[in-house]
């Protein structure tokens, strides 16, 4: 019978390893032993049936952990092409993040490089024509070097001329105040910020305008 073959083919190592334990013959044993084996299943073959079932359900096991082990895998694999793909469209958000500091900074560093060029070094005199609210002239003072536009919270200031001398700026002042523009006054400024005329004077005492 095939089963009895089988199942002799199964136990075939271990009765042999008996067998050569007590160094006799391991085939003649082992074929003793089997006609044991098979002399019960014949009077019990419910025993045989059970023991195949027993195999079988564990080969069935075997498979369905096989096929566990393979979706668990598939999943893992689909979250991690997600994953690559986020990390994929953060580089690219980064990348372009850094290309913008990068072009800002340039830009920056640009403007700063006007305003420094912009603004006289030492004390300067200029002639304020008006400090306005609601108007505002800033647009006119872009291109224009010696037409200044200068904003103080909701101020507006402008400023005329760019003076080494006070004696100058003062006679500027008169000629506008003439002209209509009573509001001038001359301000004084020390490497582009504004001073008082008490410091720009003590400046000027000292005998240095730089």
């Amino acid at each position: 019978m095939r089963w009895l073959l089988g199942i002799a083919l199964l136990s075939f190592p271990l009765g042999w390893a008996q067998q050569k334990k007590k160094g006799g013959d391991p085939q003649k044993q082992l074929k003793k032993e089997w006609k044991k084996k098979a002399k019960q299943y014949v009077k019990n073959p419910l025993a045989l049936k059970a023991r195949e079932e027993s195999y079988q359900k564990q080969v069935q096991d075997r498979d369905r952990q096989i096929e566990e082990l393979q979706r668990r895998n598939r999943e893992l694999s689909e979250q991690l092409a997600q994953l690559e793909d986020q990390l994929r469209a953060r580089q690219y958000s980064f990348d372009s993040l850094q290309s913008e500091i990068i072009r800002l900074k340039a830009a920056y560093e640009a403007e700063k490089k006007q305003a420094r060029l912009d603004v006289m070094p030492g004390l300067v005199f200029k002639v304020q024509i008006g400090a306005f609210r609601l108007f505002d002239m800033r647009k006119y003072a872009q291109d224009n070097p010696f037409f200044e536009a200068e904003a103080l919270g909701d101020i507006n200031r402008y400023t005329v001329g760019r003076f080494r001398s006070l004696e100058l700026a003062e006679a500027f002042q008169k000629d506008l105040k003439r002209l209509g523009i009573r509001d001038a006054w001359v301000v004084p400024f020390k490497d582009g910020v504004r001073i008082t005329m008490k410091e720009a004077k003590e400046i000027l005492a000292k005998g240095s305008s730089q």
